[in-house]
C-alpha cells in the first residue's frame, strides 16, 4: 500500500485522484501546490481541495495492518505490480484489492456466460477451459453462478491459474453459494476487486467489474448467453477496448444461445468450437505446457483431500460434513476414476 492510498481514505473521488497522479510523480508533490492552483488551474471544488490537503495527515498503519491480517494486497495504478494490460484500458481502476498469487500472465483469456447454464453449455465450457489450461493459459472470470464458476473450478481442478474479478469487497463473499470456490481461488489463484473492504455486492458493481475482466485478458470467450445479459456487455466492452471476442455457437432453437448466435451473425465475434481455436489464433498451442491434474470436481476433491490416511465412512462424514447419501455417490465416482478404493473394515483409502 503506497501513500497514494491516503487520497482514497480521505474520500477523494477516483477521477480527481487520476488527475493528481497525472500531475505529480510522487504523492508528496501534491502539497507543493496551493489552494489557488487547484481551484483556478485544476478547477477542483473547494470541498475536494480540502480532502486532498487533509490527506497529508492520514496515517495508513491501521489500513496496512488490517490488509495484512486478511492477506490482501492493495496496489495503485502508479505501482509496478499493477497489471499492464489493465492499465491500458480507457477507465482502469485507480486501486486494486488483491488476494492470492498476483499472477498476471500475458496468456490470459476471459470466460463468461449465463448463470442459467445448460448441460451443453457446461460441457462446452469444461472442454474449452481444459484446452486452454493445458497450454498454460490463465482463465479469468467473475465467479458468478453458472458459466463463471464452472470455468474457475475446471481451471483449478486441472492445476491451472485462474483470476476471479468480484463485485464486492474481498471480505464480502458473493454469491454465498460459491464460498468454497471463493476461498479456494484466494489460496490457489487470484481474487481481485476494485471495491474496498466491506463494500456490498450492489447491482451496478457487476457491469463495472466486467471492464476489469476485459482489461486483464487478450480476449474474451462467450460460452452461453441469452439475447440480453452481462456476457454481452462484457463482449461489447472487449470490442471497444480492442480485445478479441470468441463465441461458441449454439443450437438455433436454444434461447440460451441466442446472444452467442447473434454475435456471430453480426460479425462481432469469432466462431470457435474448442479452446484449440484460440491457441492457434495466438500461436499458443504447445507452448508452456503445464502438468494437468486429475480431473475431479470440488466436492470429490473435498473427499479425496481428507483421505491422506484411510478413513471409515463415519470419519468422512464428520470431517467433510457431507450427508451419507451424497458421500456414497462421491466415493463411487472416485472409485470409478480409480482414485479411491474401499478396503477391509468399511474404510476407504487413496489408490
Amino acid at each position: 500500500m503506497d501513500s497514494w492510498y491516503k487520497l482514497r481514505v480521505a474520500g477523494v473521488r477516483d477521477s480527481i485522484i487520476i488527475k493528481l497522479m497525472n500531475l505529480c510523480e510522487e504523492f508528496e508533490e501534491i502539497f507543493l501546490h496551493d489552494r489557488s492552483f487547484y481551484n483556478k488551474i485544476m478547477r477542483f471544488k473547494y470541498e475536494d481541495i480540502d480532502k486532498i490537503l487533509n490527506s497529508y495527515k492520514i496515517n495508513l498503519d491501521f489500513y496496512r495492518e488490517k490488509m495484512l491480517d486478511l492477506n490482501i494486497e492493495t496496489i495503485s495504478i502508479k505501482e509496478r505490480e499493477y497489471p499492464l494490460y489493465l492499465k491500458n484500458i480507457s477507465h482502469p481502476p485507480v486501486f486494486l484489492y488483491i488476494k492470492g498469487k498476483m499472477n498476471f500472465y500475458d496468456k490470459n483469456i476471459g470466460v463468461v456466460g449465463t448463470r442459467k447454464m445448460t448441460n451443453y453449455g457446461e460441457s462446452a465450457c469444461r472442454e474449452l477451459v481444459g484446452d486452454l489450461v493445458g497450454a498454460g493459459v490463465t482463465i479469468t472470470s467473475g465467479l458468478a453462478i453458472g458459466v463463471d464458476v464452472t470455468a474457475h473450478k475446471r481451471a483449478l481442478n486441472l492445476g491451472g491459474n485462474t483470476i476471479a474479478v468480484v463485485g464486492s469487497g474481498l471480505d464480502v463473499i458473493y454469491p454465498p453459494e460459491n464460498k468454497y470456490e471463493w476461498e479456494r481461488i484466494a489460496k490457489e489463484g487470484t481474487l481481485i476487486s476494485e471495491y474496498p473492504l466491506g463494500a456490498p455486492p450492489d447491482r451496478y458493481n457487476f457491469p463495472r467489474r466486467n471492464r476489469i475482466i476485459v482489461g486483464l485478458t487478450r480476449g474474451v470467450t462467450v460460452v452461453e448467453s441469452y439475447k440480453k445479459g452481462g456476457s454481452l456487455i462484457t463482449a461489447k466492452l472487449a470490442l471497444e477496448e480492442g480485445r478479441d471476442v470468441f463465441v461458441i455457437p449454439g443450437f438455433p432453437d436454444y434461447i440460451s444461445f441466442e446472444g452467442n448466435n447473434n454475435l456471430i451473425k453480426d460479425s462481432y465475434g469469432k466462431l470457435i468450437t474448442c479452446g484449440k481455436d484460440i491457441l492457434e489464433e495466438y500461436g499458443w498451442d504447445g507452448e508452456n505446457q503445464i502438468n494437468v491434474k486429475i480431473d475431479i470436481d470440488s466436492e470429490e476433491e473435498k473427499v479425496y483431500s481428507v483421505l491422506v490416511v484411510e478413513k471409515s465412512l463415519d470419519e468422512l462424514i464428520t470431517e467433510t460434513h457431507i450427508p451419507i447419501g451424497k458421500l456414497l455417490g462421491l466415493l463411487t465416482n472416485l472409485e470409478l476414476k480409480k482414485l479411491v478404493r474401499a478396503i477391509a473394515g468399511g474404510k476407504y483409502r487413496r489408490v
